[in-house]
């Protein structure tokens, strides 16, 4: 008997101490962590973030080992960071294990201690997962507790949410508290369920609302809705409030006016001009774009080449990698620059590049480990053709 009381009392000792962690918040910006590439200089600064006693440390080295996809260093890294009570880390594993491993139950679980620890992030991460999962109790009541914590984004995912439900007086009230906040992005919402109520009038207006208080994107929406709308199609109209967004500095608007005069007109000069104006405002579809342009129908791939290397190492556009990948892989053969960009993709987890370079280390290069290796690391990822790959070799990717 005394065995069994001494036992219970270890049991409910070691139970206090687990439940009395106490989870931290750190002020060092984990944005400071995230970069288009890294090198190992980086997970040295990391590693010694640790050494000082700095608990975003284990975010950091566990988010550089998940861009390399090294996935086993980058949860041991963010378990570390749990055990040091970093609200971070439970934050960061959950995103991984959501985003990349797939592992829901993992990610709930995780999401859910950060969540309750005041992490505003991980609770709208909860929001949108039961809200895709149609469990709509359980989104209000994530959603809810991430604004709580500030979050006005939250406000619109429960109005978003209404829309699916058909729900638009709830929808509305809720839209109408966030831009109440300040929060533009409401109106536009509004602006939507208007559109799929097929209230095209009050629609127009609110867009029109929201570009005169200096919401550029309302204009860029005005925009989609005269160019694609068939009851109200109005090109003109569109491209007049494609030219009001991007006078206000908004790049995405310059690409759509290069992606009319290409595809509509064929005027590949102006598309060329416009698809330039929205590189200078820094818009990763305009630079695309561009280079999709000389290389898929101008055919002048030197060209292609500098506007996909600008866009990637200016721009961050990561589209511009896996293209200008595609560009040396099948129009000019070359291999190891292919590699190299594909690459550069893969590290910003471009799935579509990792099978794209299992591919080509297996057909043109004969490298069948290497091609194995890149297939598992796509098939991690749920790319079905790199998994139907791995099972026709008899390999597992787990």
């Amino acid at each position: 008997m005394q065995n069994i009381i001494k036992t219970l009392l270890i049991i409910c000792i070691t139970t206090i101490v687990l439940n009395a962690q106490e989870l931290k918040k750190s002020k060092y910006d984990i944005n400071q962590c995230i970069k288009i590439e890294y090198t190992k200089e980086d997970i040295k600064k990391y590693k010694k973030l640790i050494q000082e006693g700095e608990l975003q440390g284990y975010s950091c080295a566990g988010i550089y080992y998940a861009r390399q996809g090294n996935f086993d260093e980058a949860i041991d890294y963010f378990n570390k960071g749990k055990e040091k009570g970093s609200i971070e880390s439970y934050a960061q594993l959950g995103s991984l294990y959501l985003s990349f491993l797939h592992d829901n139950k993992k990610a709930v679980k995780n999401f859910k201690v950060a969540a309750n620890a005041g992490h505003g992030k991980s609770a709208h991460n909860l929001g949108v997962y039961y809200y895709k999962n149609f469990k709509y109790d359980e989104a209000y009541k994530w959603f809810m507790k991430s604004y709580e914590t500030g979050d006005m984004n939250s406000l619109i995912s429960i109005g978003l949410m209404y829309i699916d439900q058909k729900k638009y007086d709830e929808a509305y009230k809720w839209f109408m508290k966030s831009y109440e906040t300040g929060d533009m992005n409401s109106l536009i919402s509004i602006g939507l369920m208007y559109i799929d109520q097929k209230k095209y009038d009050e629609a127009i207006n609110t867009f029109k609302k929201a570009g005169k208080l200096g919401y550029a994107q309302a204009y860029h929406s005005l925009g989609i809705f005269y160019r694609k709308n068939k009851a109200r199609k109005n090109d003109e109209e569109g491209i007049k409030y494609y030219k009001k967004c991007y006078e206000m500095g908004y790049g995405l608007c310059a690409g759509a006016i290069g992606q009319y005069y290409e595809e509509d007109r064929k005027d590949y000069k102006k598309a060329e001009e416009w698809y330039k104006k929205g590189f200078k405002l820094k818009n990763e579809e305009s630079t695309s774009r561009l280079g999709l342009l000389y290389d898929e129908i101008l055919k002048d791939y030197d060209k292609a080449i500098y506007w996909y290397a600008k866009g990637f190492n200016e721009v961050k556009c990561i589209d511009c990698a896996f293209n200008l990948a595609m560009l040396y892989n099948i129009d000019k053969k070359d291999y190891k620059k292919a590699e190299e960009w594909y690459k550069k993709a893969a590290n910003f987890k471009d799935i579509g590049a990792m099978y794209n370079l299992g591919y080509m280390l297996e057909y043109d290069l004969k490298d069948y480990k290497k091609a194995e290796e890149w297939y598992k690391k796509a098939a991690k990822l749920g790319h079905k053709k790199a998994i139907n790959k791995l099972n026709a070799l008899g390999v597992s990717y787990e």
